[in-house]
């Protein structure tokens, strides 16, 4: 899938193509890629302790709903993997469509866990608004 960038010195990239050929990877005109990978190391980087906070911050928020669980750990990066109790009456699945019909996207990686990110986009009023969406989805 898209949306990685590997980074490491000459020799690990090497090594990396070279595993990518004898697995079948390779994709073509994949500069465009390259292209928001060199902008986010140029360009990004240095707002990234804002990105992590804000995970951390809907983290916390999140872990003092009762049927919120972290089996994964807090996050330590931009991204958060909240797990919900059987007390929660329905899925993952099903918790990320009532979260899009408020504003909230989530991806699912479990039938009951998601994985959230905070980006660029993400301010702290979205951190509010969307633990105000799972506070009433979950009330």
């Amino acid at each position: 899938p898209v949306g990685s960038v590997l980074c490491g010195s000459q020799a690990m990239i090497s090594r990396a193509r070279r595993l990518r050929k004898q697995l079948g990877g390779g994709m073509r005109q994949a500069g465009i890629l390259a292209a928001a990978g060199i902008y986010a190391l140029e360009s990004m980087t240095g707002r990234l302790v804002e990105d992590h906070r804000r995970a951390l911050q809907l983290a916390e928020g999140l872990a003092a709903l009762p049927a919120v669980t972290f089996e994964m750990g807090f996050p330590t990066t931009n991204m958060v993997f909240p797990s919900f109790s059987t007390d929660v009456p329905f899925t993952a699945a099903d918790l990320a469509r009532r979260l899009n019909d408020q504003g909230v996207r989530v991806g699912v990686v479990a039938e009951r866990r998601l994985r959230m990110v905070t980006h660029y986009w993400i301010d702290d009023a979205a951190v509010e608004q969307t633990l105000q969406a799972f506070r009433d989805i979950l009330a």
